[in-house]
């Protein structure tokens, strides 16, 4: 397994510093060790006090931690003092392997993290080793002397920059010249080439705690598992820009970037996928299924909590058929895969947050009164579809549900009668597949009666 070390600040906040750091490491699937500069009192709006460790048990930490476990990259953050920076430079000065430097010289909410008297041994002893720093736009203009407020400024910053010894640049957080809409990075490389920049439209989400320590992480980690420094810096800025879109609200003041959403969110797409999977299965051998299956055929679906698109529901590709009294389904479940049960399954969750599987099947009247007499029901006319809604693929599924769930806000099933061309249809809500099977079983025993 690859190993990280971090060199950094505690954060009792639990947002930055070497906590964000292990949180993102254990995301990128790299091992972390940790040696730790600062001990900071600290919520969401303030730093209220500052404990450096003393010098002597710094140096214990990062000697002890380095006589066993061996980094494939070091990442620098918080260092505070001269002799801390004094006996990182001593310990590393013949280290090999890439050091990250995140050059943290306040916090996220504005208080100060490195000493007035201690920046420029920092800029003499500590970017000279960096085999990348990685300043935002007001750390690189402290650093480079130059106010950057275009492309230009920042080629002028990096080149300010690399005089002073580093050896890669990304400089963050820059702008495109369109009033503030996208925001730029930039890699400058000191062996040559164009810079390469990436852009991401600005997310409307204000300040957050973190991102800088999230970003150096990713890179040290990505760095570490094999990838040079233009993959590093994209697949990095790809992660950190889900981290920002998944931010938090945790305490009353600044959001927090979200490190461990992509761990929460694959491990939890997995759990859905063969969840599902086990529920088509046991609905294939379920007797007298066919006969509940209509024209169009069968979709089953299952999403993650609190699902915002077609990308959080999983679905059978193609559909659920059946050869004469047999079940047929391709067996492939993925997400994104059944557009109409999927809408349904996205109206109904409006109205209640609880609902993540569906399926629809046939709708007769025999089917009908076994619906009403087992569970809450409602229904909509799709001739009452408004002109607007019919034109949009996809939209009417939407507009008939929400308006069987305002008439019914605790229905479980909603059904329709059809339209021109179009197809009777019940569907069947569910907290899980599981909840969803149970209910098609009570409409079977029944219906097979008849």
């Amino acid at each position: 397994m690859k190993k990280v070390m971090t060199i950094a600040g505690s954060d009792s906040s639990a947002g930055a510093g070497i906590q964000a750091d292990i949180k993102t490491f254990s995301a990128l699937g790299v091992y972390g060790t940790t040696v730790i500069t600062t001990l900071t009192a600290q919520n969401t709006s303030t730093i209220s006090d500052i404990l450096v460790v003393p010098s002597k048990f710094f140096k214990d930490q990062l000697v002890t931690t380095l006589e066993d476990i061996k980094p494939d990259v070091i990442k620098i953050g918080v260092l505070y003092s001269k002799s801390i920076i004094n006996i990182v430079k001593n310990i590393l000065k013949n280290y090999k392997n890439p050091i990250v430097v995140d050059p943290v010289l306040y916090s996220g909410t504005g208080i100060k993290l490195l000493e007035d008297d201690s920046y420029e041994q920092f800029q003499k002893e500590i970017i000279p080793m960096s085999y990348v720093i990685t300043p935002n736009l007001k750390e690189a203009e402290f650093i480079s002397k130059i106010r950057i407020s275009n492309k230009r400024d920042m080629t002028r910053a990096a080149s300010a920059i690399f005089r002073l010894g580093a050896s890669n640049i990304i400089i963050k957080g820059g702008h495109d010249g369109t009033r503030d809409r996208n925001v730029l990075d930039f890699l400058f490389k000191r062996k040559g080439g164009q810079p390469e920049q990436i852009l991401h439209e600005r997310l409307k989400i204000g300040e957050t705690h973190g991102t800088g320590c999230n970003f150096s992480a990713a890179l040290a980690s990505f760095l570490a598992k094999g990838y040079d420094i233009s993959e590093s810096f994209a697949l990095a800025n790809s992660y950190v820009y889900e981290t920002l879109k998944n931010s938090i609200k945790i305490g009353n003041g600044v959001l927090v970037s979200n490190p461990l959403y992509h761990m929460y969110n694959n491990s939890e797409k997995y759990k859905v996928l063969i969840e599902l999977q086990d529920s088509v299965t046991s609905l294939e051998k379920m007797t007298n299924f066919f006969q509940l299956i209509p024209e169009t055929k069968t979709n089953f679906v299952y999403s993650t909590e609190k699902p915002k698109n077609f990308g959080d529901v999983a679905g059978v590709l193609g559909r659920i058929t059946n050869l004469g009294i047999n079940i047929r389904t391709p067996n492939i479940i993925q997400f994104g895969s059944s557009i109409h049960v999927s809408n349904a399954l996205l109206a109904a969750t409006k109205f209640n947050s609880l609902f993540r599987s569906a399926i629809n099947i046939r709708n007769n009247q025999n089917i009908i009164k076994i619906c009403e007499n087992s569970f809450r029901c409602s229904k909509y006319s799709r001739r009452n579809e408004p002109e607007e809604s019919k034109k949009i693929e996809g939209s009417s599924i939407k507009w008939g549900v929400s308006e069987a769930f305002k008439k019914e806000l605790k229905a479980e099933l909603v059904y329709h009668d059809g339209d021109l061309g179009k197809e009777p249809m019940v569907i069947l809500f569910g907290y899980n597949p599981k909840d969803v099977l149970d209910k098609v079983k009570i409409i079977l025993q029944g219906y097979v009666k008849n």
